[in-house]
């Protein structure tokens, strides 16, 4: 089995007026990424761009006011996001009650969300964990995002070509800079990496790209495999931001699509390549 052997499963697209459309998106670069997104594009292009569904750095998020459910939520996404919570850890109900001041039960209710996310696993009787990825579902993860992320790296720079000039669009490209110049240590400050995929989906003005990225489980898995990656696999990572940046703000759609999938190349590659303690034991293998 190579990396190119994954393909990307269907994605379910919404548009303008309700309409959904089915793409198969495949790992080849001349899948049916760019017949969808054409078709997007010229969409997009007849009417005014979204609101942005995604706060850049310095724009100060409004407070919104939330249940004790959404606190535990917010707490617990946050704490494997600071490495607070780490892939296979175990989640004490008791000391979560405490730090947050809540009840049994919104802890529960958040358990179960973020479980029907992929984000933890619960056992009855143990409670929960943060969740660990088999080498077969890290495989599919990345071959699912990848479609997201070409598709999105399509649209940004069709924005950019389009030469909408707007504040919003303007505030994307001086944000993007750093990026196209390698100004980022994303090793030392993992959210700079998710600050990326936030300017891109900023770009497009399309409003279901947030909810369709597998954010979190994607940071779980880079959390999970960080000591079995090679030496330079870093500095390789600031170079594929940088190739997608520069072809966004160039413009270049099919670049930007290029440069976006030979990174989830050299990911789905170095998966394959990561010795069976870097993943969760999956007895499916052993039973085949």
């Amino acid at each position: 089995m190579t990396a190119g052997d994954v393909s990307a499963p269907g994605l379910l697209v919404v548009g303008r007026h309700g309409a959904i459309f089915l793409a198969s998106l495949m790992l080849s670069p001349r899948s049916g990424v760019k017949n969808l997104t054409s078709r997007i594009e010229r969409m997009k292009l007849r009417r005014t761009p979204a609101k942005p569904a995604a706060h850049l750095p310095g724009k100060r998020q409004p407070a919104i006011p939330s249940s004790s459910t959404d606190r535990v939520v917010d707490h617990l996404t946050n704490g494997i996001l600071t490495g607070r919570y780490v892939p296979g850890q175990w989640l004490v109900e008791a000391d979560i009650t405490s730090a947050l001041h809540v009840s049994r039960g919104p802890v529960r209710e958040a358990f179960r969300r973020l479980d029907a996310l992929g984000v933890l696993s619960r056992t009855m009787y143990r409670g929960a964990c943060v969740r660990q990825l088999t080498r077969t579902e890290a495989i599919d993860l990345m071959a699912a995002a990848e479609g997201i992320d070409r598709m999105t790296a399509r649209l940004a720079a069709t924005a950019v070509r389009g030469g909408i000039s707007s504040a919003a669009v303007r505030e994307c490209k001086r944000a993007l800079q750093p990026y196209r110049d390698r100004a980022y240590d994303l090793a030392a400050a993992p959210q700079l990496r998710q600050q990326f995929y936030d300017i891109l989906i900023r770009l497009t003005g399309n409003s279901q790209l947030p909810s369709l990225f597998p954010t979190m489980r994607i940071h779980l898995l880079r959390l999970q495999t960080q000591m079995y990656r090679g030496p330079h696999a870093s500095r390789s990572d600031v170079d594929d931001f940088a190739a997608v940046a520069h072809a966004v703000l160039e413009g270049d759609a099919s670049a930007a699509e290029r440069a976006s999938c030979m990174h989830h190349r050299r990911i789905q590659k170095a998966l394959l390549e990561m010795p069976n303690e870097a993943f969760a034991h999956d007895p499916t293998v052993e039973s085949t």
